[in-house]
């Protein structure tokens, strides 16, 4: 059965329970990494994630605790021998610069490196992104500043179960249709900043949505009482959770 790994949960900021925020969908197709921050080699190899089971690469916007594990993802496939190419998708604006930041470390010059497939996602709602399995991905923009970003949709025609993760955003209407009667929703909650939501934001968009669950991720870990950031989401009435590093949900 498709699943849903969640491999780092924290805003930019991370401690020593809490990676910054990447998922992994995995299924007997192989897997797809959303987001590409802290070690995602070490993180998918916590979880069993052979190197040979990457499918393609997710960037949700360009922002540095996203896309900052890439170039290492990117040498580590390469040293340990991948000759399949992998496609990376994103809003243009990521591409450009996740491409930048190979070019630092001179990583697309390698000799021998197999070939990066770049794949802009454009921003409309409800995009298809890619399949993996009966598993499929769509995206559609949200608001964070003048930043680019995607929030993902993951749909099982198999199970009919559906996951959506928010990104980075301030409230919008576009993650409300997104998410629309969503078994599952895993959405931002770093506090009252501008492109940002608060727990009672994200409460507020999981109920609009009519969702089952609502998960807060992406939120601040140090100096902070986890419970009742968790206690701030309160106005959902289903059930909320706070994300965990190596929280797995199945489809």
């Amino acid at each position: 059965m498709p699943e849903v790994i969640v491999l780092g949960t924290a805003a930019s900021v991370p401690d020593g329970e809490h990676d910054t925020v990447s998922l992994a969908l995995r299924s007997a197709q192989g897997t797809i990494l959303v987001d590409c921050g802290g070690s995602p080699l070490y993180k998918l190899a916590q979880h069993g994630v052979d190197l040979a089971e990457l499918r393609a690469v997710i960037l949700s916007h360009r922002h540095a605790d996203h896309v900052y594990g890439l170039p290492m993802l990117i040498q580590g496939l390469w040293l340990g021998g991948r000759e399949s190419a992998l496609p990376i998708y994103g809003p243009a604006q990521t591409l450009d610069r996740a491409r930048r930041l190979l070019e630092i470390f001179q990583l697309a010059e390698r000799e021998g490196l197999f070939a990066l497939e770049w794949h802009s996602v454009p921003l409309r709602e409800g995009r298809r992104v890619v399949s993996l399995g009966s598993v499929q991905i769509t995206a559609s923009p949200v608001v964070h500043g003048d930043n680019d970003t995607i929030a993902l949709r993951f749909d099982d025609n198999a199970t009919g179960g559906s996951l959506v993760y928010s990104s980075d955003t301030e409230p919008c209407a576009s993650l409300i249709r997104l998410a629309a009667a969503a078994d599952l929703l895993l959405h931002e909650a770093t506090g009252d900043y501008d492109g940002h939501s608060s727990p009672q934001d994200a409460a507020e968009i999981a109920r609009e949505a009519g969702v089952a669950r609502l998960a807060l991720i992406h939120y601040p870990v140090r100096g902070v009482n986890l419970e009742q950031w968790r206690r701030r989401a309160a106005g959902f009435s289903g059930e909320v959770i706070l994300a965990t590093d190596g929280d797995v949900y199945r489809l």
